[in-house]
């Protein structure tokens, strides 16, 4: 990755500068926006539609003592080619995840009844999990032939794992499959899914884990996106400007300027090009009446194939610390055989799988998919109390108070995410992902007016921030060539 030093690379020499729209100041509008302003183009404007740049990057004080909590990205994910570890490392910001965990910290694997189980127990099933994980992941890299036609990701899991606990019966087995169960809540989280059946078994592998430890950022994640706007004019990014329509065709618009973007409030933008970084969700929601022309058959197709799931977070602060000192994090094992009632008022705590200890009397919960939705209508005292009597079952104390706040996540009712992020669900490919990031070019045009960007369009890194952040460069870079010599 090049230097984020402010300064305009000389040794571009352009044929002409086009004017560029780019739509979002997540982190990989804003990423692209730094790119061209690098090379030398000033002339673009980036709409948001929010108030607030980030996207689903979102850091909120937590408490009066400068502690953060991360609304939306939350580590960076490996240290090999990640350009966000890059730039992290060269601002000083990073602190390993576990850096405050010393020897004498702990998970605990508690039950609904607070019965503890082992960690000699946990790591067999951690062992077996994470072999058949890989040998999900194989089928793609090896292009075997699933179990299946349109086989997904948990039914796989759940074939092989019950065959390891044939071996095992009664307390044994009910445990080990309580593990099981937490691991794949956990998977549902990091894959952005409200069920891993809903993930292609065929085509999980092809998402990329980048080598080396995860960090968290102490100043908040947005601390990164502060960096790279400290390249781009404060005048560039315009807030409040949600976009209605995307017009391309160049017949319609000014001869020199061949896209016009219509915001909701009736304002018009022409450009040269447009670099699209909506997420996904919206694109589900809106593509048919989003772009016109419209969009291709196949892109459209692309769009609606493609996963885009619902993660949540669930915060709460106590007035004292509500665990032992040496607890890192609490895992919640769930018997499944307990579930009596469905509905999803009594049920959706049953997603969380863990509560994190980030601090003293602070505990972040992680839930996913249609649980983390209905979460999302209840009222903060009811989450409070819910979370409250979660707590006091499986730490076996009936002393642990109401939070005194619960800051939560709302990603799903957010109307310019629709969600958190993408995975490639039963029935979607990699070629689309490919084939959503492919540019338009209208008829009779020699260079493309809308370019796709976000970590959906990302073929390995999908999900991730610095996939984000490479789609951003990725499209710029294309407009720099398109006019440079």
């Amino acid at each position: 990755m090049e230097d984020l030093n402010g300064t305009v690379d000389e040794s571009v020499s352009w044929t002409n500068k086009p004017k560029v729209i780019i739509i979002g100041a997540g982190i990989a509008g804003i990423a692209a926006g730094e790119y061209l302003a690098r090379k030398g183009l000033t002339d673009f404007k980036i709409l948001e539609a929010s108030n607030r740049t980030g996207g689903r990057i979102w850091s909120v004080d937590v408490d009066d003592d400068g502690h953060k909590a991360e609304m939306g990205a939350n580590w960076i994910h490996g240290i090999e080619r990640n350009p966000i570890y890059q730039i992290a490392d060269q601002n000083h910001l990073l602190e390993l995840r576990h850096a405050n965990r010393n020897l004498r910290r702990r998970d605990l694997h508690a039950t609904e009844s607070g019965d503890i189980v082992s960690d000699k127990m946990v790591k067999e099933v951690d062992f077996s999990y994470g072999m058949l994980i890989a040998e999900c992941e194989d089928y793609f890299h090896s292009s075997m032939p699933t179990p299946e036609e349109g086989d997904s990701v948990g039914a796989h899991l759940e074939r092989e794992f019950q065959e390891k606990l044939d071996k095992y019966s009664n307390g044994d087995r009910r445990f080990r499959q309580m593990v099981f169960d937490q691991r794949i809540l956990l998977e549902c989280c990091i894959t952005g899914c409200d069920n891993m059946s809903d993930v292609s078994l065929e085509e999980f592998g092809c998402y990329e884990e980048l080598p080396g430890v995860h960090y968290t950022i102490p100043p908040g994640f947005e601390a990164i996106l502060e960096i790279l706007k400290k390249n781009i004019p404060e005048e560039n990014i315009l807030l409040n400007k949600p976009v209605k329509t995307i017009n391309w065709s160049p017949s319609e618009n000014n001869k020199s300027e061949e896209v016009c973007v219509e915001c909701e409030n009736g304002e018009k933008f022409y450009a040269n090009h447009v670099i699209c970084t909506v997420s996904i969700g919206v694109l589900k929601a809106a593509c048919d009446r989003m772009f016109y022309p419209p969009l291709p058959k196949d892109k459209q197709q692309a769009i609606q194939s493609l996963g885009f799931g619902i993660v949540d977070k669930v915060i709460l602060e106590f007035d004292q610390t509500v665990v032992d000192s040496d607890v890192f994090r609490i895992e919640l094992l769930w018997d499944r055989d307990n579930v009596k009632e469905k509905d999803l008022r009594y049920t959706w705590m049953r997603k969380i799988y863990s509560f994190e200890v980030v601090h003293e009397n602070i505990l972040v919960g992680w839930l996913s998919g249609k649980e983390a939705l209905y979460m999302e209508s209840l009222t903060e005292d009811q989450i409070a109390e819910d979370c409250r009597d979660l707590l006091r079952k499986f730490l076996n104390r009936n002393d642990i108070p109401l939070p005194k706040r619960v800051i939560r996540t709302r990603w799903g009712n957010n109307p310019y995410t629709r969600g958190s992020y993408s995975f490639l669900a039963i029935g979607a490919r990699q070629k689309d992902i490919y084939t959503l990031q492919e540019p338009l070019t209208a008829s009779g045009c020699d260079k493309p007016q809308v370019l796709f960007g976000g970590e959906a369009t990302h073929p390995t890194f999908y999900s991730t921030t610095h996939g984000a952040l490479l789609t951003g460069y990725r499209e710029a870079q294309r407009i720099v060539k398109l006019h440079t010599e």
